[in-house]
């Protein structure tokens, strides 16, 4: 039933998927480079926004994402705070064997950023796995470190991301995401992001949500409104 009712669901209908077989929607905030076992050649852009509804500030990213081997990809991203470019960032991911399943898939993201005006670096190593519970139900979870900086006052921060998605109808996708990141200290970091997804057809996708976060420095809860729109050749 599960394979059968898949190719209704998103399959043929979804360019935010984390996985194609099985299709599972792709989180918002902390999203893949391309689908896990993508083929060579797919190509996909997007941005990503973040409006702060406490003070108005506007985080956006856009990216370019490529799949150069079949299940492995590369991603360039230009995070920029309101109008200044903040960051340069460069993504990679493979996807790892696995049993034979139309449930299951997983693999592996490596991240590096450099601040734009610093010589500063970061990195983030990420386990990834998706798990499809039944035809409309689906899960998608990493869970990794980060070197804050390498060299200096770098610290390690163990970060997971979870996500839970329920595949109302081939245009439609509901789902939650929590981020947490737990520091050197012990302190616990949050945000989490009720979302949706609106499938307008197998290229364009765009994904919102509105949620409370506390991923800042200043360890305040600050409401934050979201939005990714989605491109895919």
């Amino acid at each position: 039933m599960i394979t059968g009712l898949l190719p209704l669901l998103c399959q043929a209908n979804d360019a935010a998927l984390s996985s194609e077989q099985p299709a599972i929607p792709e989180p918002m905030l902390f999203d893949l480079v391309r689908p896990l076992a993508s083929p060579k050649g797919e190509l996909e852009v997007n941005n990503l926004a973040e409006h702060s509804l406490r003070n108005g500030d506007i985080n956006w990213a856009p990216e370019l994402e490529y799949a150069f081997a079949d299940g492995y990809a590369v991603e360039i991203e230009l995070p920029f705070e309101n109008s200044s470019l903040s960051t340069y960032k460069l993504a990679l991911q493979g996807t790892l064997d696995s049993p034979a399943s139309d449930r299951m898939i997983h693999g592996w993201q490596v991240i590096t950023k450099r601040k734009a005006h610093e010589n500063v670096y970061s990195a983030d190593a990420l386990y990834l796995h998706g798990y499809r519970m039944a035809p409309r139900w689906s899960t998608f979870n990493m869970l990794g470190i980060r070197r804050t900086e390498f060299g200096g006052d770098g610290r390690n921060v163990i970060l997971s991301n979870n996500s839970l998605f329920y595949n109302y109808s081939s245009q439609l996708v509901l789902g939650v995401e929590v981020n947490n990141e737990l520091d050197h200290h012990m302190k616990w970091r949050y945000r989490v992001m009720p979302q949706f997804h609106y499938n307008f057809d197998k290229n364009r996708t765009l994904q919102f949500g509105v949620g409370p976060s506390r991923l800042s420095d200043e360890m305040r809860t600050e409401w934050i409104a979201s939005w990714r729109l989605i491109y895919a050749f």
